[in-house]
């Protein structure tokens, strides 16, 4: 039922377009290292290939869960009753230590949409302008954005998902792709 809002597949459902969840690649539950295959509950769980079918999916493979809350096929909690309201800053950052690279703008609306400001701040970042040494080795690391991005949220392959704000001399070429955040 949810419909693709723009590009080739504009109208179309998403599991109708290549933009869809088939090209979605999931471990199976009994192979992710988590959850314990002799147990008989494993039955009764959903695999997440089977789960996530419908999911809009990024140049990846990966689901693109802030298109998915857009689109409202998922609804994120803010405490686990469902009872509060998830309170959404809307500050971007701009970081601009990114050699050739585009600027990174961070949204904080697009990540307070799912998670309250202790979730980062003070642990992973110190909510202050110019108090993070922000660096890919970090994350890459798993470190700072890491700490999620490559686990539970987008990988680090998509650089346009961050780079997203050209710089004054970043050259035409290496202009960031539109994205949605």
């Amino acid at each position: 039922t949810y419909v693709v809002d723009s590009g080739a597949g504009l109208g179309k459902r998403w599991k109708d377009t290549t933009q869809a969840a088939a090209q979605l690649t999931a471990e199976k539950l009994a192979e992710d290292g988590i959850h314990d295959p002799s147990n008989d509950a494993i039955a009764v769980l959903q695999e997440p290939q089977d789960a996530m079918a419908a999911f809009p999916v990024d140049r990846s493979g990966a689901v693109d869960w802030g298109k998915a809350l857009g689109l409202g096929i998922i609804t994120p909690r803010a405490d686990i009753e469902g009872k509060s309201e998830m309170v959404v800053m809307d500050k971007d950052v701009i970081f601009k230590g990114t050699g050739d690279m585009a600027w990174v703008k961070f949204s904080h609306a697009a990540h307070t949409a799912w998670l309250g400001c202790d979730t980062c701040h003070s642990g992973l970042f110190v909510p202050q302008k110019g108090a993070n040494k922000i660096s890919m080795d970090n994350l890459l690391a798993g470190e700072q954005c890491g700490r999620c991005h490559g686990s539970v949220a987008f990988g680090l392959r998509v650089c346009e998902r961050c780079h997203n704000t050209p710089q004054k001399n970043t050259p035409a070429g290496a202009q960031p792709a539109s994205v949605d955040q």
